[in-house]
């Protein structure tokens, strides 16, 4: 039995025969009838049990057949349900009557019962399509809705355009205030986005499909982003050019891709474009500048000592600060703030980027001569130096700028940006000017830069590295009570390499700490060797980078190390600068609580030339003060007495001990031991020597030189530790 078969009809006829006769012929055809007598009853019928279809007699008591024809297409669930009438009445003024309420078919009376089985299938059949059609525009309006989509249909010659309900909800307009014909569109478009629109139109015009993406304005004032596509239609009806488009809002798309580029191409604490960005201008400016026979220039910026503004202020502080220089920087060089393209267009050019945390890059696109482009750099440097004013107190910031230009250094972008890198790190390495312009000679120096960082990665890794031991020595008793493990590296091909060299090389690799784990399980294992000669107290301090310290295997490995050797904890004593511990004073805290509860001490290196704080030596856990070189060596001259002496006088009332680094020469010694400071480290008395040579030293003991009288000085100046010295 089919789906018209067992359908509900509801007959409706104030005549019992007529219902009965109606009825019987259609349950013989399979059909479920209901029945009512009159109008207000198939009302009430209708909205209890929605039916397939209503056979409706027009002449009837009460409501006629066209008024609740008429009702029950105004119920939302009556819309699509057929109704065929029934009458006997002929005229056509009837028949348009029923049709003009809804009416789905008409039939005359006297009926015949075998046609109406037939007639009534039909009917079924033809709602079940409409039902169908009705349907699936319904779901093609919600996909159009949901994806926001809509459509139009442009009779060309006409100006006859058919659009859909969800196309006027991409303009948030109703139907009434779009505007007729198909140039009433440009109303909508944002203004600047109207000249491409209207070419667009003009070519469908003439039949040219086009597909664009524009900007369209809501009555709100808020601005969407539509892709509209076009194609010509079928106009094989005669109905003269039909073209036909879709447009979707993608403005969601459009403010995600802005968001995802904003985070690929541009710095989010300055706004500036980041290093990625600033390559890919780059490699522009560079093919213009071949192109061109003209120059372009890269600049690097660093700013001198920036981790120190976070660690004494704070990071809020330090990025406030990096804003202020970014913007000035942009100023300078007439940098507007980047801006992104509506549709995601080509990306702007610019001249300014931040490259790395406290690395700028300047882009010159167009530049003269070498000397223009130096010019530019110190006017840059003096931007950088320009007092800047954040709550409480003013900062004044320094900088180092490397420089190289295209073609005169090189004829690639990539390799463009790497010279003036290059240069930058000549700058910052030497003390001079500030501003370096790229040379070959740092090429190459760059070069056996990078090769000797593969050379101390195997050196490492090979053992090849040597432990030496410079003496401590206390004046007033002659006694060696430490020593300082120093470590070097005696080069198979090129000799002995500075110490800040390759020291500041591992520091930059990070194999710092491979290298001080390699230094320290040394020191243990010639402290086991050396135990029986050593006399207590003595002590052997270990240099600790501030990557050490912040190493969270720190502890475990110092703890493992001890045990492994067997050596007590009370023979190791660690030197730490005083920037390292003020990184971070309440790690630095615990850190130093761990290692005093071990039994390790503690010394304070290079001090005067940092900090120099009571207030943080009070706090830490800290057992000795060393005072730096730089103070040492201008004793000679009466030169850093107050430092020497503040340093000295603060050490002993915190019940520290201090100890003189550098010392090398006798009036040194007598200034220093005139002022209480009797532990010295320095050539005066000896150079670093092996493992083996300090354990002679410490059996002999130490010969004080010739006419030496402490605290006063003689003339001459013996040799200290000269046996030992080694070279």
């Amino acid at each position: 039995m089919t789906a018209t078969e067992s359908a509900r009809i509801l007959v409706v006829d104030d005549d019992p025969l007529t219902r009965l006769m109606a009825s019987e012929a259609l349950r013989e055809g399979g059909f479920v009838t209901l029945e009512a007598q009159d109008g207000a009853q198939a009302l009430g019928m209708f909205d209890a049990a929605v039916p397939d279809l209503v056979l409706l007699d027009v002449m009837m008591p009460g409501l006629s057949g066209f008024e609740v024809c008429e009702q029950i297409r105004a119920r939302p669930n009556g819309a699509l349900v057929p109704i065929i009438m029934l009458t006997g009445l002929d005229d056509g003024d009837s028949v348009q009557r029923a049709f003009d309420v809804g009416a789905t078919d008409f039939i005359s009376k006297p009926i015949n019962w075998t046609l109406l089985r037939f007639r009534i299938r039909y009917v079924l059949r033809s709602a079940q399509v409409m039902k169908e059609l009705t349907r699936n525009k319904e779901s093609l309006s919600n996909a159009q809705r949901i994806a926001r989509l809509g459509s139009w249909e442009w009779l060309v010659g006409d100006d006859r355009v058919q659009r859909s309900d969800q196309y006027y909800r991409l303009f948030g307009q109703p139907a009434s205030a779009f505007g007729a014909g198909m140039e009433a569109v440009l109303d909508h478009v944002y203004l600047p986005d109207r000249p491409l629109v209207a070419a667009a139109l003009e070519g469908a015009r003439r039949g040219v499909g086009f597909q664009l993406t524009y900007r369209v304005v809501w009555p709100d004032g808020s601005v969407r982003t539509v892709v509209e596509t076009v194609e010509p239609g079928d106009s094989s009806e005669g109905a003269g050019l039909v073209m036909e488009g879709s447009a979707q809002d993608i403005t969601d798309q459009v403010d995600a891709q802005r968001r995802i580029r904003q985070l690929a191409y541009y710095d989010h604490l300055t706004g500036l474009p980041n290093r990625e960005f600033f390559r890919e201008n780059l490699l522009g400016a560079a093919v213009r500048c071949l192109r061109n026979d003209s120059r372009c220039a890269v600049m690097v910026v660093d700013i001198d000592r920036f981790a120190r503004i976070n660690d004494s202020l704070g990071p809020e502080r330090g990025d406030q600060v990096l804003q202020v220089i970014g913007h000035r920087l942009r100023e300078c060089m007439g940098d507007r703030a980047p801006a992104e393209p509506a549709g995601g267009g080509a990306l702007p050019s610019f001249k300014v980027a931040r490259l790395a945390a406290d690395e700028f890059g300047i882009l010159m696109p167009d530049v003269g001569h070498l000397d223009e482009a130096v010019a530019v750099a110190h006017r840059l440097l003096g931007v950088v130096r320009a007092p800047i004013h954040v709550p409480g107190q003013d900062i004044t910031l320094s900088a180092r700028i490397g420089l190289a230009v295209m073609p005169d250094h090189t004829g690639d972008a990539d390799a463009l940006l790497k010279a003036a890198e290059t240069a930058l790190n000549r700058a910052k390495r030497t003390n001079g000017e500030p501003v370096a312009l790229f040379s070959e000679e740092m090429k190459v120096a760059a070069f056996l830069r990078f090769t000797l960082e593969g050379e101390l990665r195997r050196a490492i890794g090979d053992h090849e590295l040597r432990v030496v031991y410079q003496p401590i020595v206390d004046a007033a008793t002659g006694m060696i009570v430490k020593a300082e493990a120093l470590v070097r590296w005696p080069h198979m091909g090129r000799g002995p390499v500075p110490p800040p060299e390759f020291i500041s090389l591992a520091e930059e690799t990070g194999m710092i700490v491979p290298l001080s784990r390699e230094v320290f399980e040394r020191v243990c294992a010639d402290i086991a060797e050396l135990e029986a000669d050593m006399p207590p107290g003595f002590r052997i301090s270990v240099n600790l980078s501030g990557v050490n310290f912040m190493d969270a295997q720190l502890i475990p490995t110092v703890r493992a190390e001890l045990a492994k050797a067997g050596v007590p904890a009370s023979r190791i004593e660690f030197e730490l600068t005083e920037t390292v511990l003020m990184r971070d004073l309440d790690y630095a805290t615990g850190i130093l609580a761990q290692l005093r509860e071990m039994g390790v001490r503690v010394a304070v290196d290079d001090f005067g030339t940092g900090y120099s704080s009571l207030a943080y030596l009070r706090r830490l856990a800290v057992d000795t003060l060393k005072i730096d070189r730089s103070f040492v060596s201008e004793l000679d001259d009466g030169q850093g007495i107050a430092i020497v002496e503040a340093v000295i006088g603060l050490a002993h009332s915190l019940g520290l001990e201090v100890v003189a680094e550098g010392v090398e020469t006798i009036s040194q010694l007598a200034a220093l031991h005139q002022r209480g400071c009797h532990l010295i480290q320095g050539y005066l008395f000896a150079r670093p020597m092996s493992a083996k040579m300090l354990s002679q030293a410490l059996q002999s003991g130490i010969r004080m030189p010739p006419g030496l009288s402490l605290p006063m000085v003689g003339k001459d100046e013996g040799m200290f530790l000269g046996s030992f010295s080694s070279p």
